[in-house]
């Protein structure tokens, strides 16, 4: 069966009448200007779907861009006959190679998160310069005025660098930290980039000894030796910059946001393991007594069973950092005693502990 359609070359506007039939090999067509073609069946597409009274406009996987129109309405039928594909809408092989594609899609997604979030943020961490940590670990403090106040007193504050004193004694490699107190209503301590080490007056008020206060400080040293809140900061940054590119969405300022903090103050087990791991260290070549941190892990175990939540403050929304850590009593378990033979010692005098308990005045 032979027709006349309407042959467009996909270079031009220009459109060319030229005689086209079904043959064998497929549909075959040929003008005065158009040499001879032939289009195989399982390579064609229909634009739309056949309708009564329009033409039925083909394309071919081969040839991009070009188009066949078809006003002949038995050819039409002929070819719908032979391949059921070209009825329009979505046959088994579309939909195969749409299903195809949003597989590979979503792999190739999973991959790049993958990457992003796990296995590039520890080495880019290390990378990054100081100027940035503590840019940003000031960055990430400045946010903190909106849920309380730092509490500047002279006395605490000379209290609390008796205590950094004492626990650098037997690690010479301690880096350096700052460690401030804030007036929050909520026991929380918590490292931030550059070395910056947040601790709620509320958690000092809780304690009942300075060496309490001591593990606390040394495990938070603990994160940032490993340099954990950089690697959580590039992993909030990955995150998004991976929502933005998929949802055209802002995630905010990573200094100012609370959600952004709260996923920067929960670490992982294996990094909670390794602060436990160092802060058992530096308390034993410290000489001081690991039974506070003890002691102090067991009074957070209560408070997590107890369900003793301050819903009040608008610093709950960052939640509360000992809760979220994972297997607090598996930790207790671990915490071990002095090396024998080794008599601790005093983190602070007396004076210098009434002194930090009073610190926010």
């Amino acid at each position: 069966m032979a027709a006349t359609a309407t042959y467009f070359d996909g270079q031009s506007a220009k459109a060319a009448t030229v005689d086209v039939s079904l043959v064998v090999s497929g549909l075959q067509f040929s003008g005065a200007e158009t040499p001879l073609q032939i289009w195989s069946i399982a390579g064609l597409h229909p634009i739309d779907p056949p309708a009564p009274g329009q033409p039925y406009r083909l394309s071919h996987e081969d040839w991009p861009g070009r188009r066949l129109i078809i006003r002949d309405v038995a050819l039409v039928n002929q070819l719908i006959a032979q391949s059921s594909h070209l009825k329009g809408g979505y046959s088994w092989r579309d939909i195969s190679h749409l299903v195809g594609w949003t597989v590979g899609g979503l792999a190739g997604c999973a991959g790049l998160a993958y990457v992003a979030m796990i296995v590039l943020p520890t080495p880019i961490a290390k990378l990054l310069p100081q100027s940035w940590r503590e840019r940003t670990g000031q960055s990430m403090e400045a946010g903190m005025a909106s849920y309380g106040n730092r509490c500047t007193n002279a006395a605490g504050e000379h209290a609390m660098g008796a205590m950094l004193a004492t626990l650098a004694e037997g690690t010479p490699d301690m880096p350096p930290v700052s460690v401030h107190v804030y007036d929050i209503p909520i026991v929380n301590a918590f490292a931030l980039n550059g070395g910056r080490i947040i601790v709620t007056h509320k958690l000092i008020e809780m304690a009942d000894t300075p060496e309490e206060v001591a593990g606390v400080v040394a495990h938070e040293i603990g994160h940032v030796a490993n340099k954990h809140p950089e690697i959580q900061s590039v992993r909030l940054a990955s995150m998004e910059v991976l929502s933005s590119a998929f949802t055209g969405s802002n995630g905010g300022n990573i200094g100012s946001n609370a959600a952004l903090l709260a996923g920067l103050m929960h670490q992982t087990r294996e990094n909670e393991a390794q602060a436990d791991a160092y802060a058992q260290d530096m308390l034993d070549h410290a000489a001081v007594d690991p039974e506070g941190l003890r002691r102090f892990f067991k009074k957070i175990l209560k408070l997590e069973g107890g369900g003793n939540k301050d819903s009040s403050s608008a610093f709950t929304a960052l939640g509360n950092v000992f809760a979220s850590h994972p297997g607090t009593e598996q930790r207790i378990e671990e915490i071990k005693p002095l090396p024998s033979g080794t008599v601790a010692k005093p983190v602070m005098s007396d004076e210098d502990w009434k002194a930090l308990k009073k610190i926010c005045g």
